[in-house]
């Protein structure tokens, strides 16, 4: 769902640092978070763009399409990690559904202008000798990224489609009970018998865009992918730009998975 939105890579555990202008690297299926750009250029002026805020109103988010609960639950123990929910305890409380699905609430998007982080980057450099930059040289370096959007939200519901009984209801105390003993900052509201939303007071990242950056032997910068062709006399070396597209880190269309960091 958010990959044919957004062309965004979901998280398995929502997290606040993942945030645009933060780098990521990329290699054989692995993926490590790096950090902020700025701290790699060569400290001649600050890099300063602006990220905008978007409120996302779509559909398929308000509500998603069910799932077994043993499926959809599975899935969900990553957004309770993120806002710092026992998942032992809500699963006790949904005793008896059978399907659910989920709602996102209050999503918003952060995203930088490519154009405008085109002319930000024109003529910067990196610092090659930034011990930080060893993984992105040498003649096997990992990919390097740029985190250009961020779906955020600070609450999701989870919606109980089918039960073992007519007379299923969610145990809305035992949940209260969980989230008091852990001091979980997440406020939980019942919406109907078979609805339970939470929302914290930070908003998480769930879902991410990322775009390719090359860097020359000479440190610079360009947004999207570089190309080295000989001319037509065959002496001189042409750079080809490619334009900044944004790059799926799980590309599989049958079996899409949640990205969790290998760091």
């Amino acid at each position: 769902m958010l990959r044919d939105l957004f062309n965004a890579t979901p998280l398995r555990v929502p997290e606040a640092r993942v945030r645009p202008m933060m780098v990521i690297a990329e290699k054989n299926g692995k993926t490590e978070f790096r950090g902020g750009l700025e701290h790699l250029l060569v400290k001649d002026a600050p890099l300063e763009v602006n990220i905008r805020e978007t409120m996302v109103t779509d559909v398929a988010l308000e509500k998603t399409k069910s799932v077994d609960f043993d499926f959809g639950f599975e899935i969900m123990k990553g957004f309770f990690q993120g806002f710092g929910i026992p998942a032992s305890g809500v699963q006790s409380a949904l005793n008896g559904a059978k399907k659910i699905s989920f709602s996102f609430r209050n999503v918003r998007r952060l995203w930088v202008d490519k154009n405008e982080l085109g002319s930000r980057l024109r003529g910067r450099l990196i610092d090659l000798e930034h011990p930080s930059m060893a993984p992105f040289q040498g003649p096997d370096p990992w990919q390097m990224l740029l985190i250009s959007d961020a779906i955020v939200s600070n609450g999701f519901a989870v919606n109980v489609e089918r039960a073992s009984g007519a007379d299923f209801e969610i145990k809305l105390p035992e949940i209260e009970a969980v989230l008091e003993d852990a001091s979980a900052k997440v406020q939980v509201k019942k919406g109907s018998k078979n609805s339970l939303s939470f929302e914290g007071d930070a908003f998480l990242t769930f879902a991410f865009c990322v775009i390719q950056l090359s860097v020359d032997e000479a440190g610079k910068l360009r947004v999207g992918t570089v190309f080295k062709t000989r001319s037509a006399d065959g002496k001189e070396i042409e750079v080809v730009e490619e334009e900044p597209t944004h790059v799926l880190l799980d590309d599989n269309d049958f079996e899409p998975g949640l990205l969790v960091f290998d760091e």
